[in-house]
């Protein structure tokens, strides 16, 4: 059995042998609903698998569709990753919007960042499979459909051949042209599945084991405040993480055994940090800390114009 540090090593020479490493997303705050229904969200998946067969110098590790704004980790040259995302938004809206009022948001804009080592793009690995989860309450960090959270590590999924499906299945997949797929493409609820183009089996060898990509997803939240942080995005915990980490909070800062004995004053102060610090939304804020919708929206306006 390998030792710990010839684990590490294997991880770092598979982080060393390519990139670089973009982390590619657009902005979550601003940007109005874009995907609607199911229909839309397995578009889009199509539409990445589509940009990913356009563009095989970029290799796609590891992405999340979410209602306003996507995540993407790829490695590649970065003029071939702008175009790959230039590719990716017009089709999203020529099939999204074309022919009828809606229109794509302008703030629909990819901001990349370079992720320059082995701690930073496991961080962003994991970061971006729990978006999902975090995000809607009804997922766990596997089932989340709509990127790659669900393949790492678990081979336990089903699906059709590309090669089996109708011409015209295929068309409506893809609202136009059909793509040559690999006849053996895996198709999973009308959508090419991400096993199928994504460098998921790379993603998965830069963590050590499943236990330890398991553990990152689970318990090392602090690390992806940082993230949040750094990318102004929108809530990354859930209200149950975020809870244990404000009961540590309200016992080393108030000396109180729980959030139940804080004063308004306190409860005020701290609305501050989960708003700033730990990018509450004021829904989560106002759980959290028993405050009143009216109480948070005072605090925090702007915030509650953006959730309406």
């Amino acid at each position: 059995m390998a030792t710990f540090r010839e684990k590490e090593q294997h991880c770092l020479h598979s982080f060393m042998s390519s990139g670089p490493y973009w982390h590619v997303y657009t902005p979550g705050r601003q940007t109005g609903i874009i995907f609607k229904s199911e229909e839309d969200y397995s578009f889009a998946m199509n539409v990445m698998a589509q940009s990913a067969l356009q563009y095989p110098g970029v290799k796609v590790i590891s992405f999340a569709i979410m209602s306003n704004h996507v995540h993407i980790l790829a490695s590649g040259q970065i003029e071939e990753i702008t175009e790959y995302f230039v590719f990716f938004k017009k089709r999203l809206t020529r099939g999204l919007f074309s022919g009828g009022d809606r229109r794509m948001p302008n703030e629909f804009v990819p901001c990349i960042k370079e992720v320059a080592d082995l701690s930073s793009i496991r961080n962003t690995i994991v970061y971006i499979n729990r978006n999902g989860y975090v995000a809607d309450a009804s997922h766990t960090p596997f089932s989340y459909p709509w990127g790659t959270c669900g393949f790492y590590f678990n081979r336990f999924f089903q699906g059709a051949a590309f090669k089996s499906l109708s011409t015209a299945t295929k068309r409506m997949m893809f609202r136009g042209r059909v793509p040559i797929f690999a006849e053996d493409a895996v198709i999973m609820d009308g959508y090419v599945a991400p096993v199928s183009y994504c460098a998921i089996r790379f993603g998965m060898a830069l963590f050590r084991d499943a236990h330890h990509y398991f553990a990152m997803l689970s318990k090392n939240v602090e690390a992806y405040s940082g993230v949040a942080a750094d990318l102004d995005d929108d809530e990354f915990m859930t209200d149950t993480e975020l809870f244990t980490q404000i009961s540590a909070i309200v016992k080393t800062k108030y000396g109180l055994r729980g959030i139940t004995e804080l004063s308004k004053a306190q409860k005020i102060e701290l609305a501050g940090t989960l708003h700033y610090d730990f990018k509450s939304s004021n829904g989560q804020i106002r759980r959290i800390l028993g405050l009143s919708q009216y109480e948070t929206d005072s605090l925090f306006p702007l915030s509650a114009k953006t959730q309406q």
